[in-house]
């Protein structure tokens, strides 16, 4: 026999006893059962496992079926075993469950009602119980009682088991309630203590005030001392607190000891890196210039501020550090801003991201930054402001790809928006004297769409809806406002309405509406023209009515032009902090307009945050 037929034959052997082996070793699964289970249902165990009847044996998978049921935390021990039966393998997992939490009995608790601390407990009757978990309530019973004023109670704990039911019985040592009779700061020589109490929460008694301890505050009260004097210049403080108590432990002092160090200033500032803006310019920007008392906070303000210098005029990817030295000798820290520039760069494309509703559209015609522009910190800041103030959104954040797109100095802007409601749907009823019952229903959609069925909602279209209806009185309207008409920065929009009064001495009936066209000028001024129309009847005079009501008796026409000139420099229009609101309009009735009335009314207003 040759060697090709020897290595036939030999791979035909292989063959077989590899399928022969294969087969043998392939063993179902014909049975699963659970054992000592007493509190869960087997059910629920067979519903955590990957092994399953009429399946393939895999040793690998019982061992990670083992560990997902002790990841439950509801055994504390788990075994199988298995049992080779002629149709394949039998599995029994035996189960020993962690005990169940029967009777919570407390003992001492005078002051406070069980009731209330099995409410800020987490272990609970009739549940698994967790040991670690009642330390963790222990610790959060005492925090409980000190904020009612027994800072000083004590509490442990016992527990029994019988047959798998704990019974657990918490020991309360309620304590006497104490209160913060003084508060005292020592070694402050700088700062009084009138000054230094008004940064701290924690108080002592008073009319108004409970004078209990609170650990966590008095903690915080601590970091606040910290950061006051570490924001007044004094780098080197020490705070720390010291509890006294009188000798029937009914009233303590809270002192807080000082070490305030020296008070720091700026000594030296120096810059390297910059070829863009001189020092003198970049200086001009800053608050912490030689001989001002030297801040953490103010540090991070004037880095923020030359950033915004550099990003204001494209450098996008620019960084300024600082590094500061500390000469406890002089009492000064020299500042050293040491700046990479880079390059300038420019908007590649503007992506838009969170917008469920809003139409893409919608926030582009909002932007001042537009694809082949450079970046610009100004106009970012101003086209956040507009989207804001559409009031579409609860958050507007820009982001800008750190690294470069298929060109070097083009970078994608990303917009990211969290939409808000913008629909809104009120009503209400109430009773006055002059207008007795009345009642309204309003709806108000912000971001409308008429064309967008069935949500209606996508494209800054506004709508509005109200009546109102008394027993006195019947009012309808009915206003729609296009912001880009045809795809124009022209706003346009109508309101019309329908009121009816019932006065003591005559009835009245107003029918009307307006049309208006307003435009921007430019990125704060705004120009609105206005159409009024107005049909007001006066009807059911009574006799003892005066002259000037009875001679508006019958129906009279209001026709007038409105016109509006508004500069509006507010940073957000629902909640400004800073900027200004000036308003002026002109409203001229009759003449060529004809009508029966003839006026001219001037409106002023003027706002400043």
């Amino acid at each position: 026999m040759n060697n090709k037929m020897v290595c036939f034959v030999l791979a035909i052997f292989f063959m077989f006893s590899n399928c022969a082996f294969g087969n043998d070793q392939k063993r179902l699964v014909i049975d699963i059962d659970v054992q000592n289970n007493k509190i869960i249902g087997k059910q629920t165990i067979l519903s955590k496992l990957q092994t399953e009847k009429g399946r393939e044996y895999s040793p690998i998978t019982l061992s990670d079926d083992i560990k997902r049921l002790y990841a439950t935390g509801l055994f504390r021990d788990v075994s199988a075993d298995v049992q080779e039966k002629e149709e394949g393998v039998k599995i029994i997992f035996k189960v020993f469950e962690k005990s169940k939490l029967g009777k919570v009995i407390f003992f001492g608790n005078r002051k406070i009602k069980t009731k209330k601390l099995l409410a800020e407990m987490k272990v609970k009757k009739g549940e698994i119980f967790d040991q670690f978990q009642l330390k963790e309530d222990v610790g959060e019973l005492k925090n409980f009682y000190a904020k009612k004023g027994y800072s000083l109670a004590d509490i442990k704990y016992e527990i029994e088991e019988k047959e798998n039911i704990i019974e657990l019985k918490i020991i309360v040592d309620e304590g006497k309630r104490l209160r913060i009779k003084k508060i005292d700061f020592i070694n402050n020589k700088n700062y009084t203590d009138k000054r230094l109490l008004k940064l701290i929460k924690t108080k002592k008694r008073w009319l108004m005030g409970s004078g209990f301890l609170k650990d966590d505050v008095l903690q915080e009260d601590v970091e606040r001392l910290i950061a006051f004097y570490r924001s007044e210049g004094f780098l080197d403080i020490k705070v720390n607190s010291l509890i006294e108590y009188n000798e029937n432990k009914t009233l303590m002092s809270i002192n807080f000891l000082l070490e305030e160090g020296i008070k720091y200033k700026v000594g030296k500032v120096a810059f390297t890196g910059n070829t863009i803006f001189s020092e003198e310019t970049i200086k001009e920007q800053l608050v912490l210039l030689p001989e001002v008392i030297f801040s953490e906070d103010k540090l991070r303000k004037d880095i923020s501020s030359i950033q915004n210098s550099y990003f204001d005029k494209g450098y996008i990817s620019s960084s300024v550090k600082a590094d500061t030295i500390l000469n406890p000798q002089t009492g000064r820290v020299d500042l050293s801003y040491s700046i990479i520039e880079n390059n300038i760069a420019y908007v590649d494309k503007v992506n838009i991201q969170g917008n469920t509703r809003t139409k893409d559209v919608v926030i582009r015609r909002e932007m001042r930054l537009f694809p082949g522009d450079r970046y610009n910190g100004e106009k970012l800041r101003r086209s956040r402001e507009r989207l804001y103030n559409l009031g579409y959104f609860e958050e507007v954040t820009f982001d800008t790809s750190a690294e470069p797109t298929t060109l070097p100095d083009k970078h994608d802007m990303d917009i990211f928006v969290k939409e808000s409601k913008t629909g809104e749907f009120s009503f209400g009823a109430g009773y006055s004297s002059v207008d007795r019952f009345i009642g309204f229903v309003d709806l108000t959609q912000r971001n409308f769409d008429i064309l967008n069925f069935p949500t209606f909602t996508g494209a800054g279209q506004k709508l509005r809806v109200r009546m109102e209806f008394g027993s006195d009185r019947k009012d309808y309207e009915l206003g729609f406002v296009e912001p880009w008409f045809l795809g124009y920065p022209v706003s346009t929009g109508f309101n019309v309405f329908s009121r009816t009064r019932d006065w003591d001495k005559y009835d009245e009936k107003r029918i009307g509406g307006d049309v208006f066209v307003s435009k921007d000028f430019d990125e704060y001024w705004n120009g609105k023209l206005t159409h009024r129309y107005e049909s007001i009847r006066i009807t059911d005079i009574v006799s003892d009515a005066s002259r000037d009501i009875k001679a508006k008796e019958g129906k009279n026409y209001i026709s007038s032009v409105i016109l509006d000139v508004t500069h509006d420099s507010r940073d957000n229009i629902y909640n400004p902090t800073k900027g200004w609101l000036n308003a002026f309009s002109v409203e001229h009735a009759g003449g060529i307009l004809n009508g029966d009335k003839d006026f001219v009314r001037y409106f002023s207003r003027q706002s400043k945050y």
